[in-house]
C-alpha cells in the first residue's frame, strides 16, 4: 500500500472513530433525574407539571429509552410543553412529539392521559432505536409503531432527516440535553413548623395517660 492510500486510509479510520465516539445511542441509562428534568422545564414554564417528567423518567426506564433526552425531544417538539406559537397539537392530546402530524393544520395523535401520552412516544423512538419486541406486559400505544423502518437510528444525531427533516433535529436535542445537565437544581422547599409546647404541659399529658393505663392494666382490677 503506497502512502497516499496509508493517508486515506487513516483518515478514514480517525473520522469513523470520531463519529463513533460523537453518537449519544437513543438506550441507555438515564443521567438526569425526576428533579433535575422537572426543575429545566418548570425554570422556563412554571406550569410545567411534574408528574410528565416522571412519565418521561419511569416508562423510559421499562424501556431502556434514555428519558431524560427524550424529554428534551419533546421541549422541542411542544415549545416547552407551552404548545404554542403553531404547534399542531394541544395539552389535552397528550401528545409530546408530534406524532400523526405530517403538516401544519393536521390535529394528530391523541391519548388519554400523561402517561400513555409519553409510553407512545418512547415507543417510537423505540422502534427508531432497535428490532426488539416492547417489553413483556406493555400495551402498544403508538398508532406510528408499525410505520418505522425498524432500527434505522440507534443514535440521537440519527434522528436528524429521519424523525425530523431537519439536519440539525438530533443535535438540537443534545444541545438541549447538555443545557439540563448544567442547570442549577434548587433544594425542595422544605418548610419545617416549630411547635412550642409548655413543659408543665407535657408533663400533665404523661400524668393522664400514666393515670389511664393503671385503670386498664389487669394487675389494678
Amino acid at each position: 500500500m503506497n502512502r497516499y492510500l496509508r493517508t486515506v486510509f487513516s483518515l478514514i479510520l480517525t473520522f469513523t472513530g470520531m463519529w463513533a465516539v460523537a453518537s449519544t445511542p437513543i438506550r441507555g441509562t438515564q443521567e438526569a433525574d425526576v428533579e433535575r428534568m422537572y426543575q429545566f422545564v418548570a425554570a422556563r414554564n412554571p406550569a410545567f407539571t411534574r408528574e410528565i417528567a416522571e412519565a418521561f423518567h419511569e416508562v423510559g426506564k421499562i424501556y431502556g429509552v434514555r428519558g431524560d433526552i427524550a424529554l428534551c425531544q419533546a421541549i422541542i417538539e411542544t415549545g416547552w410543553f407551552r404548545f404554542d406559537n403553531g404547534t399542531a397539537v394541544h395539552p389535552s392530546a397528550h401528545n409530546y412529539c408530534g406524532l400523526g402530524v405530517h403538516s401544519r393544520g393536521e390535529k394528530g395523535c391523541s391519548f388519554s392521559s400523561v402517561r400513555d401520552g409519553v409510553t407512545a412516544m418512547i415507543q417510537h423512538l423505540y422502534a427508531y432505536s432497535c428490532k426488539d419486541r416492547i417489553p413483556e406486559g406493555e400495551s402498544m400505544l403508538d398508532p406510528r409503531f408499525g410505520f418505522v423502518n425498524r432500527g434505522c437510528a440507534e443514535n440521537w444525531e440519527s434522528l436528524s432527516g429521519k424523525w425530523a427533516m431537519n439536519d440539525s433535529y438530533g443535535d438540537k436535542i443534545l444541545a438541549l440535553y447538555r443545557s439540563m445537565l448544567r442547570h442549577e437544581v434548587k433544594p425542595l422547599n422544605i418548610q419545617y413548623i416549630e411547635v412550642k409546647i409548655p413543659g408543665n404541659a407535657l408533663c400533665e399529658a404523661h400524668d393522664e395517660d400514666a393515670e389511664h393505663d393503671a385503670e386498664d392494666h389487669p394487675f389494678f382490677k
